[in-house]
């Protein structure tokens, strides 16, 4: 973690996050592969959820976090259209409906668990990004336009958020998958 810039330290604990299923995360992984290769080798195509860990959880503190996920149903996503926040180098999915993700955000960030310090804390819309401008071709209109005829829109039910973690070289990973109400 020595090796780390600054703004990866604090995701030492790890983040949550909703992972779309195989067939979207493997489309949306090649778009970032190709358009950011750099952020594409930090992290699967997701949805974040929280701000990052403050500390490691006790099993304790896992289990509140899993009682209040359950109190929430699953639900469907919609991804799509593509947007941009232009001239910040992000292009990303639309996720809707933003106000169950939110809802979702906000229970999380109440439990006192996460840094919420950080920028965007308040001010978040829930995407699933395909560029943040660390590498790749110049992130502008005209990626935006070509982003925007080659992808498609879709939705997947949402059954549960997932604790991902970097290792050592800043690739995050699955550790702990926690179920919403009628999730597997």
């Amino acid at each position: 973690m020595d090796h780390w810039e600054e703004w990866q330290k604090v995701y030492q604990h790890g983040t949550i996050v909703i992972l779309p299923p195989d067939e979207i995360r493997n489309v949306v992984n090649g778009q970032r592969e190709t358009y950011d290769p750099v952020t594409a080798s930090f992290c699967e195509a997701h949805i974040t959820l929280t701000q990052p860990l403050l500390n490691p959880l006790s099993d304790t503190e896992w289990g509140n976090i899993q009682d209040m996920l359950r109190r929430f149903p699953a639900f469907e996503i919609q991804y799509g259209p593509i947007k941009s926040f232009l001239p910040y180098p992000c292009i990303w999915y639309e996720i809707q409906p933003a106000d169950k993700i939110l809802a979702l955000r906000n229970a999380l960030h109440q439990t006192g668990y996460f840094n919420l310090s950080l920028k965007h804390t308040d001010d978040f819309i829930p995407h699933m990004s395909i560029t943040e401008g660390l590498s790749g071709p110049p992130v502008d209109e005209e990626l935006l336009t070509i982003l925007q005829e080659q992808s498609s829109q879709g939705s997947f039910i949402c059954q549960d958020a997932v604790h991902i973690v970097p290792d050592e070289s800043f690739c995050f990973g699955v550790v702990k998958r926690l179920p919403l109400d009628g999730g597997k």
